[in-house]
C-alpha cells in the first residue's frame, strides 16, 4: 500500500522541507495552522501536481486534479485536526484557502465537519469550490450515509453539478447515487433550461436512465435524436442502463442513421448485439 504522505512529500521535492517544518509546528501548537495554511500557495505554488489516481483507506482521488498547494494542505491536516479548526480555516479563509481545504477532505476521515462543509459548498455557485469538494474524488459517494448527509443532501449537490455544468464522471461513483427524486429534479431543471433556450446538462440522460421517473422515457428516446453528439451518447447510455426491450425499435431506427462510432457501439449493445447501421 502506498503511503500517501510519503508520496506527496516526494512530489513536492525541495518544498517538502517547508511542509515538514510546518507540520511539526502545527503539532506543537495547533494555532500555527491558521498562520501557516495561508502561506501554502506562495511557498509551494499552484502548479498542477500530476501524481495520478490512487486509493487511500476507501478514498479514491485523482491527484492530477490537485495542485502543489493542495497537497501541502492535506499534509498539514493529516496529522489530526479538530472539526473546530477545520471550520475556522474555512470560515476565515480566502477563495484559495477554502479550495485547498475542500480538496483535502477527499483524503481525510469523514467527520461532522465534512458534512458541514459539503453543505456550505451546496449553497454556493463558486465553481472552484464545488470542483474542489466533489470532483476528482469519491468524497460525495463516501459521505452518503453519514449523519446529516443523506440522499436529499447528495441530490442537491448533484443538482449543483448540473447547474454549473460539471461532468458527472469527475465525481467518482456518483452515478450509483441515482434515484427517482434526483431524476425529477434534473428533468425540471432541463425543462427550465430548454424553455430559456439554454443547453441541458448532458449527464441528465445518464442519470435518469438509472432511476426513471415520469417523463424519463420520452426524454431518453428523444435524446438519441438530439443534434448534439454528447447528448445522443448520454441518452444511449441512459437507455442501456434502463434496459427496457420495448424501446429497442427506437434505438434500432436511430442506429441505422447514427454517424458516430462511439454512439453506434452503445446502441448496438442496447439492442442486444452487433446490428448493421447501413
Amino acid at each position: 500500500m502506498v503511503d500517501i504522505q510519503v508520496l506527496l512529500l516526494q512530489q513536492l521535492g525541495d518544498a517538502a522541507v517547508f511542509v515538514r517544518s510546518a507540520a511539526a509546528s502545527t503539532v506543537a501548537d495547533p494555532k500555527q495552522l491558521l498562520v501557516l495554511f495561508p502561506q501554502l500557495p506562495r511557498k509551494l505554488s499552484k502548479e498542477p501536481l500530476r501524481a495520478g489516481r490512487l486509493e487511500h483507506q476507501g478514498a479514491l482521488v485523482d491527484l492530477d486534479g490537485w495542485r502543489r498547494c493542495d497537497a501541502g494542505a492535506f499534509l498539514l491536516l493529516a496529522g489530526g485536526t479538530s472539526d473546530t479548526v477545520l471550520w475556522d480555516l474555512y470560515e476565515h479563509g480566502d477563495l484559495e484557502e477554502r479550495a485547498m481545504l475542500l480538496r483535502s477532505l477527499a483524503l481525510l476521515p469523514i467527520t461532522p465537519a465534512t458534512v458541514r462543509l459539503l453543505g456550505e459548498v451546496q449553497r454556493t455557485n463558486m465553481v472552484l469550490h464545488l470542483e474542489a469538494a466533489v470532483c476528482d474524488s469519491n468524497l460525495l459517494a463516501r459521505a452518503l450515509g453519514q449523519h446529516g448527509f443523506g440522499p436529499a443532501e447528495a441530490n442537491r449537490l448533484l443538482l449543483k453539478l448540473a447547474f454549473l455544468d460539471l461532468p458527472l464522471h469527475r465525481s467518482f461513483g456518483a452515478e450509483q447515487l441515482a434515484n427517482a427524486e434526483l431524476s425529477r429534479m434534473l428533468q425540471d431543471l432541463a425543462t427550465e433550461r430548454e424553455a430559456a433556450g439554454r443547453s441541458v446538462w448532458r449527464d441528465t440522460w445518464r442519470l435518469i436512465g438509472r432511476a426513471p421517473t415520469a417523463g424519463s422515457v420520452a426524454r431518453l428516446v428523444g435524446g438519441i435524436e438530439h443534434g448534439d453528439d454528447g447528448v445522443r451518447l448520454a441518452a444511449a447510455e441512459g437507455l442501456l442502463s434502463l434496459g427496457r426491450k420495448d424501446l429497442q425499435p427506437f434505438a434500432k431506427e436511430r442506429l441505422a442513421r447514427e454517424p458516430r462510432a462511439e454512439i453506434q457501439a452503445v446502441l448496438q449493445r442496447y439492442c442486444g448485439g452487433p446490428t448493421s447501421a447501413a
